[in-house]
Parts: structure tokens; C-alpha cells; sequence
């Protein structure tokens, strides 16, 4: 009996993630993406997405070559959204595929996304597979619901949502993986996102935007985002503490998250009330800011920005918190601190501040990196002290 081909959908957000290493926090103003790519920045999801697709790449040349191996004859096809949206990188990569007809629209919008989506529905995609940021996945959960199944790989700036595998190289193993027949399961994951005319407020959390059905090999899918795990009485003895233990002279790079923005506003504070005739410039809630004794020297610094300052100073410090719930450290929404700036700083100097309920949220599991290169990820891999307070420390792993 002949075995029913698996069909697999395919859509790419190109712009994605765009605006991470700018400090834009977000991607899905089109406006503030054209101006991105005047000033020559870098598209970085086409790039992930093919950390993900080449596993299929390899396989499609396998069966080319007669080496059938798991998957024997070849058991599936691919209907791609067509240009730059997915279809430019399959051609790249060798892998056949059959085009949505929908209009190729040069801005990538939401709306394409969703169309292609519904019309893939349609036509009885077994597994959606897409690359973008929580913006996509709300398109895609808008078009599809719970009615297809579906696996993100991560190409966005803050990514709470839970329908991503935590690295796009991991969501290539899970794809060929279903491909090959292994056994997978199915989950209800949640999509999360912050609108962008609201990332630099204090108090606003992300939103539950609904659910999408997601392929799961039970280890290699990101968990949402989960909130307020950095508000309250622990993270201000913390916060308290990290100052203390900050040196004369010594630049400290901040990360986002509600931890290390505790810091930032105690700095401030403290600062108000001295008499220097001038008040200290507030930090942000979701940007990377630069403090040398005690002072606010970079705000909300982008990744050139960053590397400039590590090239001017010799003795300086990362210090950053991980995404309560999903464990993410660097990677999801701190582009900025590039590659390039982590191996110049050196793991060593990498600082990390958590309360004891965000640790006790990740249930004893790694902490995750997905910086956009395998070596610094690889580089990154160890076990790092997370201090509480002066006299209460962890020992907690990454990687």
C-alpha cells in the first residue's frame, strides 16, 4: 500500500528579527524596517531559516544521490509563499517545491503572511512550518488556529511565545525527524506579544493572543515567556546587591528584563540624591544600557554602539538576566549584545542576576543561549554564579 506523501508548508518573514541588534526591541513596523535596511542592516531570518531548512536540503539531496536511508522514497513535498517570503531560499538550497499563488508583495506584510497561511490550510498542509517573531506567530495564529500543526523557528527580537524550538538548527532535527517517522507528539502552545508602541513602558507584560498546535519531540520546543517573575521585594535586594558589587571605573552593560531594570532604577535614584545639580538620565525597561560609576553613558545602545564602547575600555562587565519561564539569557530580545561584543567582554565578565522564583520557574533546567552563531554559542556553554544577595549564591548551568 502506498504511503500518503506528507505535504509541508512554508513561510518566511524576512525581516524579522531586523530590528534586534539596532535596539529596536521589535520588527513589525515597516516604516522603521525600510529605514534599517537604508542604513545597511543585516537581514538575519533568512539566514536561520536555512540553519533549519538545510537538514531538508540534505535529505532531498540524498534521495537524489539513491541513498533512500529513514525516509525511504521521498515521502513529502513542500508548498512555499513565493519570493523572498520562502521560495527564494528553497531554490537556494536545492529543495523542490510548489508555490502559493498569492500576490508577491515587496513588504512581506502580515497580511501576505496570513493569506499564504489560509490558502495552505486549504490545500491540506500537514505541518506549517514558519520563521519570524511573535508578530508571526500572531499572523499565523490568526489564519490557522488549532486547525494545522505547526513549528517556528526562531528568527524574532523578544520571542515569548511558546511555539518555537529553541534554536533553528534544533527545529531542522525536529522537521527531518518527523520526516524520518520519529515518534513526535503534538502540543497547545501559547502565542505571546508586546505591540511595539508599548515596549518601553514600565507596566505593560506581554498578551495571550491564543493557542497554536505545535510538533514537539518533548525536549527541543522554547516555553512562553512566563510574567512578573522579575517585579517585587527579591528583585530590588538584588538589584541592591549587583550595585554593591560594582567596581570604580569598571563599564557595566545592562540587559533588558525586569531584574536588571531594577538596577538601572535604584542607579537612578540613588543619583537624584546626591546634589549634582543635574538629574541622571533614566535607563530602560527593555533596551541594553551602558553605566560607569554609577552613571547612565549609553542608553538604550544598539550593537555598533556596544561595539564601539568595548573597544574604548578596558575593564568592563555584561550583566544580564534570563526570560522567566523559557530561560533564554542572550539571544531573545538582547541582540544587541552581539557575538562580536561577547567575545571581546569574554564569558567571564558575564554577569547574571535572576530571582530565586525565575530559576525555580526553569525546574532545574539549563539556561538557554541562541545568539545567531554556533561557535559563541558553543563558547558560551558552562557554569556560571547567579547571586541572590551579598551572602546567598547559585551555581546554575547554560547551554
Amino acid at each position: 500500500m502506498e504511503t500518503k506523501k506528507k505535504k509541508i508548508g512554508f513561510i518566511l518573514n524576512p525581516y524579522a528579527g531586523i530590528g534586534g541588534k539596532a535596539g529596536l526591541k521589535g520588527s513589525d513596523n515597516y516604516k522603521k524596517i525600510e529605514k534599517l535596511l537604508l542604513e545597511g542592516c543585516e537581514r538575519t531570518a533568512p539566514k536561520r531559516a536555512e540553519s533549519c531548512m538545510s537538514k531538508i536540503a540534505d535529505l532531498t539531496a540524498s534521495l537524489v544521490a539513491g541513498d533512500k536511508g529513514s525516509v525511504g522514497e521521498k515521502n513529502f513535498s513542500i508548498l512555499s509563499a513565493p519570493g523572498d517570503m520562502g521560495e527564494a531560499l528553497l531554490k537556494k538550497l536545492k529543495i523542490p517545491c510548489d508555490v502559493v499563488l498569492c500576490p508577491k508583495a515587496d513588504t512581506s506584510s502580515a497580511e501576505d503572511t496570513k493569506l499564504c497561511a489560509q490558502i495552505m490550510k486549504e490545500q491540506g498542509v500537514d505541518l506549517l512550518v514558519f520563521c519570524g517573531g511573535d508578530g508571526t506567530a500572531r499572523d499565523i495564529c490568526e489564519a490557522v488556529g488549532t486547525d494545522v500543526t505547526v513549528l517556528g523557528i526562531p528568527a524574532g527580537v523578544k520571542m515569548y511565545s511558546a511555539c518555537y524550538a529553541c534554536n533553528p538548527y534544533q527545529a531542522g532535527e525536529m522537521l527531518a525527524g518527523w520526516l524520518e517517522g520519529k515518534e513526535m507528539s503534538y502540543e497547545m502552545r501559547e502565542v505571546l506579544d508586546i505591540e511595539e508602541k508599548d515596549l518601553d513602558s514600565r507596566n505593560v507584560s506581554p498578551q495571550l493572543y491564543g493557542f497554536l498546535e505545535v510538533l514537539s519531540d518533548g525536549k527541543h520546543l522554547q516555553k512562553a515567556k512566563e510574567l512578573d517573575l522579575g517585579s517585587g521585594e527579591s528583585a530590588t535586594i538584588i538589584a541592591r546587591a549587583a550595585i554593591l558589587r560594582m567596581e570604580k571605573d569598571w563599564v557595566y552593560i545592562i540587559g533588558p528584563g525586569g531584574t536588571t531594570w531594577k538596577i538601572k532604577e535604584l542607579l537612578c535614584e540613588n543619583d537624584e540624591q546626591e546634589d549634582t545639580g543635574k538629574k541622571n538620565v533614566h535607563g530602560t525597561v527593555r533596551g541594553v544600557d551602558v553605566i560607569r560609576n554609577g552613571k547612565i553613558i549609553l542608553r538604550d545602545a544598539n550593537e555598533r554602539e556596544l561595539w564601539d564602547c568595548v573597544n574604548s575600555y578596558s575593564h568592563i562587565k555584561i550583566l544580564v538576566t534570563c526570560i522567566g519561564g523559557n530561560g533564554f539569557l542572550l539571544g531573545r530580545g538582547n541582540q544587541q549584545i552581539s557575538p562580536r561584543v561577547i567575545r571581546k567582554v569574554g564569558k567571564e565578565q558575564i554577569e547574571i542576576v535572576a530571582t530565586k522564583e525565575k530559576l525555580a520557574g526553569l525546574g532545574g533546567q539549563p539556561m538557554h543561549v541562541d545568539t545567531g552563531d554556533a561557535d559563541a554559542d558553543e563558547y558560551l556553554k558552562g557554569y556560571y554564579k547567579i547571586i541572590f544577595k551579598n551572602s546567598d549564591s547559585a551555581i546554575y548551568k547554560v547551554g
